[in-house]
């Protein structure tokens, strides 16, 4: 049985984002419905809109928008893009104004990214090997002997056999 939204832990990270605040104040503070304190809150009891909140606040965004997003932050971070830049971005794009929610999705992004290098360390290994391995048989077909050592040089440290530089270093007078 699939997992129904309810029945989510608060500490995903996904539903964090998705109950964060749209809009923030001057000081960066979210903004939230402001509440009558006579009147408690409840499930039959919703909050009132007071005059001033006439327009509807933008909807929360779907888990498949949060996704999008994330990816999008993981997207600007490998491309090194300054965190002001992001910012603008991200109010662009995803029409989200609040700084801490931008840094929840940048963080999440972030996190993500870490856990894809962890999981597929091995296979990015193996990509390089190989294509390490094609570049030194081309280059031994070449007769370019040179270039064939400094590719199998790398594919051993690549590999873990090679940790120390295989020229001393120079001593200095």
């Amino acid at each position: 049985m699939p997992p129904r939204a309810h029945n989510l832990s608060a500490a995903d990270p996904v539903e964090e984002l998705r109950a964060a605040a749209s809009t923030e104040d001057d000081n960066g503070q979210p903004i939230y419905e402001p509440t009558d304190p006579a009147r408690p809150i409840g499930h039959a009891n919703p909050p009132r809109r007071t005059k001033g909140q006439a327009a509807q606040p933008p909807p929360r965004p779907s888990r498949l928008e949060v996704e999008r997003r994330v990816a999008e932050g993981q997207l600007w971070i490998a491309q090194r893009i300054p965190l002001a830049l992001i910012y603008e971005k991200a109010r662009e794009s995803w029409g989200v104004t609040n700084s801490q929610t931008i840094n929840r999705y940048l963080n999440l992004a972030r996190e993500r990214m870490v856990e894809e290098l962890i999981t597929d360390r091995r296979r990015h290994q193996a990509e390089q090997i190989f294509a390490l391995n094609d570049c030194a048989r081309r280059a031994m077909d070449a007769e370019q002997f040179s270039a064939a050592v400094g590719a199998f040089r790398v594919i051993a440290e690549i590999g873990g056999l090679l940790r120390a530089p295989i020229k001393p270093p120079e001593a200095r007078p």
